[in-house]
């Protein structure tokens, strides 16, 4: 990580008395109140909002360098910038963004006080729900100095557990995480205590969904209690976080993960980040739930594998990398398999560096990347060599070869087919 530590010192546990540094979760939902509908009010049984988490502003990633580091964080900004334009343009009344707004409580001060010039330019108010990467314990971000003194009037940590009135007629259910391992399904807890409401209710929860990822962790959320709760008309959505892919979870169409609004791994992990989600709700004659999205993140992490046994392949991988639009903000992940000659590997190689200077980044998957570079009497076929030179390009080839019938990896063979590929580049053979 690369972000400086805050620029005050954090809290210490051990300055705290002891009943500050534990949280007291609630049982029950605890409900804040609007001012009183007067009698003969209508109230709006409808309701437009945006839903996104997992912003982890302050994250890097350390296959980024240099310039590459830099546009990246300055495109995960851009994002929550846009997600106020995006509120502005769909007529969204308010914002959620459910868990992990930053990635660590020791984010630094810039980042926290950019963050919320960018929210307090939000044309509508903002519900921020504490995670996993950011929990309201001793030492949060959220009631740190930079924060507190930076927020402006239009954000709203959902730092108490129960209902949050925004409106007459709508409601938010807020499970917050107090700690980063709670011993229980937060979301669950919340909605045991609630009774039934003309309000459109939406949670705003954050963790791991047991039909998803099926383990042994408390705080995993379960999800035939959701399905209960909105099937009854206990709640009309829930907005969750801590997946980084836009999930619909479920049959009913109510329960959904945002997914990052902007990239944060590779492919085959991430399916479908760079969203937030534009939710419309409806109470009152049909009940109704209607999910858009919106396109927000800019930078992409693609997944490339292929065999490769020959120059073909090397051509194939090359034609590949070109079709690849916006290369600056694109990560390449390369899951190689296969053997190749020494000179076919110095095609390889050659293609590999020009296009680390196209791309923000081209590494290799180390799990699925098994690439064996081999020497072939082919090999010093496009090598116009004589005299003392074609001599030891023909040992090196030699030695090269040595390991093949042994079976086992030689030092001496590696180093010698280390030796033969300068030797290609030097004599430009490989093109």
């Amino acid at each position: 990580m690369t972000e400086p530590l805050f620029d005050v010192e954090p809290l210490s546990l051990f300055d705290l008395p002891e009943e500050a540094t534990k949280p007291a979760t609630p049982k029950a939902p605890r409900v804040v109140e609007s001012p009183q509908t007067p009698p003969d009010a209508v109230v709006d049984p409808h309701v437009r909002f945006l839903h996104t988490a997992d912003w982890q502003l302050g994250m890097t990633r350390r296959f980024l360098t240099g310039e590459a580091q830099h546009t990246y964080a300055a495109a995960r900004d851009a994002a929550v910038v846009r997600i106020g334009e995006v509120a502005a343009e769909t007529g969204a009344e308010f914002v959620v963004v459910c868990g992990d707004v930053f990635d660590d409580p020791r984010v630094s001060t810039r980042v926290i006080r950019r963050t919320l010039d960018a929210l307090g330019a939000y044309p509508v108010p903002v519900y921020l729900l504490p995670g996993n990467h950011d929990p309201y314990d001793a030492t949060s971000v959220y009631t740190s100095a930079a924060f507190v003194d930076a927020c402006p009037g239009n954000v709203h940590v959902l730092s108490a557990a129960g209902v949050v009135r925004v409106r007459d007629g709508v409601s938010i259910v807020a499970a917050p995480w107090y700690s980063k391992h709670p011993t229980a399904d937060l979301v669950a807890e919340q909605l045991a205590g609630l009774a039934p409401s003309d309000d459109i209710r939406i949670v705003v929860g954050h963790g791991g969904m047991d039909s998803l990822s099926p383990n042994p962790d408390p705080s995993i959320v379960r999800l035939a209690g959701l399905d209960a709760a909105a099937a009854s008309d206990l709640v009309d959505y829930v907005a969750l976080g801590d997946r980084h892919s836009v999930t619909s979870v479920g049959d009913s169409g109510r329960v959904w993960y945002s997914g990052a609004p902007e990239v944060t791994a590779f492919d085959n992990v991430e399916t479908e980040p760079g969203h937030v989600l534009d939710v419309t709700l409806r109470r009152g004659g049909e009940r109704a739930v209607e999910v858009r999205r919106h396109k927000v993140g800019q930078w992409s992490f693609r997944t490339i594998g292929l065999d490769v046994t020959g120059a073909d392949d090397v051509r194939r991988l090359r034609a590949t990398l070109e079709e690849i639009p916006d290369k600056p903000r694109t990560v390449v992940q390369l899951a190689l398999v296969g053997t190749l000659t020494v000179s076919e590997n110095v095609m390889l190689e050659t293609l590999l560096e020009e296009a680390a200077d196209r791309f923000a980044a081209v590494k290799f998957w180390d799990r699925r990347h098994d690439l064996t570079v081999i020497s072939d009497a082919g090999d010093l076929d496009d090598l116009e060599l004589a005299g003392y030179a074609a001599q030891a390009a023909a040992e090196l080839a030699d030695r090269a070869r040595a390991d093949a019938d042994a079976g086992d990896e030689d030092p001496d063979a590696a180093a010698a087919r280390s030796a033969l590929s300068l030797l290609y580049r030097l004599a430009g053979a490989a093109r």
